[in-house]
């Protein structure tokens, strides 16, 4: 652990103690972005010793040599026998910057390593900590993964206040509630948890607030790194977090009632509790009328599901149970794998890698050139690959029809989610057959109806009884009445029963 957070020390009085201990701290000699800038501050009946500190780069230097530097230079009307140095020096900067006054070190290390300016006055015995934030971040730009033709195009930037003015512009309530955990022993992150204040389950505030608390750890980075320090289970194979990177999104799951973790460098944020139904929907279906957003979902789940199930199916199938085939089928297979080497799992696990490789190369890959390497390398591999006869033409077909359902899927992390699954269940189909796909499928459901996400059920409004019907469709926003009764909102309706008044 860094000697800086390790031990408390109280700040001096003594501008020379403080200097020195400053200069332990920061290493400026080896650091070439850390400034220590020395100077006086005239009162009307005194001179006082002062330094301020901080790093080249993270600071707003206008502000600081405009602003802060001129207020401390201006103190000469002050008389310091009448009220002392620290209330002088007070008055001057806040009325400039937003002030804090700090009388630990290890405070001081993690508001200039923020950005933030120290100030320290001989006499004082304190540290005065400016807010002079001025580093350069990435503007807002459009979704980049969520993409939307019909929604607002503005996704979230690393900064965090960035990120918080986007929802809360969206919301316009003095109700939108962001609550700052640091994270991180080291580098304490800010995360912002953000909730609507009284539609809220203070039950589930509470519990993100005590998962964020509990993490101990030196450094955290990201929205993933939060996600697997909160999660409930690290090896369940099904997502049960939402990153998102819409602003939009973000504030329509507030103003149902769920809580939204935002981290500082992080283009993502995070949606608490979140449930299956969260998952398969599309940023587009809230922006398209209710028939078309049916369809989209009604083909959305049909490519997941063939995505997950049709590899396994096939060769559970083909090694077991080629009754159900037709004979003129059953021929014409075998007779297009008569020149393949390998066996049925070879060619399908050496395919499946192949197309999980295209897609990872397309990812890493320029944006220019991804999706023509994705279009052209399939094209070409799979022609060479049945030229040679390493595989069939037919376990192709398979793998392609497979890849484009899982092409269908709303999100990144759903998406691997099912390839992992997928794998499962061609392992299971393998070995037993229908009957060890089904299993395998049965014990997937029963987890998954046993999960649950900070406190509340993954497959909230799926099970019997629950009208599933009714929650698997898109309903129109004039019949979007209540909030998900799973969270135990504090208000429970969004809207009255009769919503379009101009129709009575």
């Amino acid at each position: 652990m860094p000697k800086i957070y390790s031990v408390i020390n109280v700040i001096s009085s003594s501008v020379t103690e403080n200097k020195k201990k400053i200069k332990e701290m920061f290493n400026p000699d080896m650091n070439m972005d850390f400034n220590l800038r020395e100077f006086r501050v005239r009162f009307k009946n005194e001179t006082a010793e002062a330094f301020l500190i901080y790093y080249d780069g993270m600071t707003n230097q206008n502000f600081l040599n405009r602003d802060i530097m001129r207020s401390l230079l201006t103190c000469a009307e002050f008389d310091t026998g009448e009220t002392s140095r620290r209330s002088v020096v007070t008055e001057r900067i806040i009325a400039v910057a937003p002030l804090s006054i700090i009388t630990d070190y290890s405070e001081v290390g993690q508001k200039v390593s923020f950005g933030d300016c120290a100030i320290f006055i001989d006499g004082c015995g304190c540290c005065f900590s400016a807010d002079v934030k001025g580093w350069d971040s990435r503007g807002v730009d459009a979704p980049s993964q969520e993409v939307s033709l019909t929604g607002p195009q503005e996704s979230f930037a690393e900064s965090i206040m960035t990120n918080i003015a986007l929802v809360r512009k969206i919301l316009r309530s003095p109700n939108t509630t962001a609550w700052n955990i640091p994270v991180g022993n080291s580098n304490q992150v800010p995360c912002a948890v953000m909730y609507l204040d009284g539609i809220v389950n203070k039950d589930i505030v509470d519990e993100v607030v005590r998962r964020l608390k509990g993490i101990d750890t030196e450094y955290i980075f990201s929205s993933s790194d939060i996600e697997m320090m909160i999660e409930d289970s690290t090896y369940f194979p099904m997502t049960r977090t939402l990153k998102t990177e819409r602003p939009d999104r973000v504030a329509s799951m507030l103003a149902d009632g769920k809580v939204a973790v935002i981290v500082q460098g992080s283009p993502f944020a995070l949606i608490l509790p979140t449930t299956a139904m969260d998952l398969i929907e599309a940023t587009e279906d809230n922006y398209v009328r209710v028939p078309e957003a049916n369809l989209m979902r009604i083909v959305r789940l049909f490519g997941m599901t063939i995505s997950v199930l049709l590899p396994a199916l096939f060769i559970a199938v083909m090694l077991y149970h080629q009754e159900v085939l037709p004979t003129d089928l059953l021929i014409a297979i075998s007779a297009t794998r008569e020149k393949v080497p390998f066996s049925l799992i070879v060619e399908l696990i050496l395919m499946e890698i192949a197309f999980e490789l295209l897609k990872e190369a397309s990812v890493r890959v320029p944006n220019p050139i991804g999706s023509t390497l994705g279009i052209i390398g399939g094209l070409i591999l799979g022609q060479a690959a049945v030229e040679a006869s390493i595989v069939s033409p037919l376990l192709i077909i398979i793998v392609s029809i497979g890849g484009i359902g899982a092409f269908s899927t709303p999100t990144l992390s759903l998406s691997r989610s099912l390839s992992v699954l997928k794998f499962i269940y061609i392992f299971a189909a393998y070995f037993f057959g229908i009957p060890g796909l089904t299993a395998a499928v049965l014990i997937t459901l029963s987890l998954l109806s046993s999960a649950k996400t900070f406190g509340v059920p993954f497959l909230s409004r799926m099970k019997p009884g629950g009208k599933a019907s009714e929650s698997m469709l898109v309903k129109p926003i004039w019949k979007k009445e209540k909030r998900p009764p799973e969270l135990r909102p504090q208000d429970e309706y969004k809207q009255p029963h009769i919503s379009r008044k101009w129709k009575y």
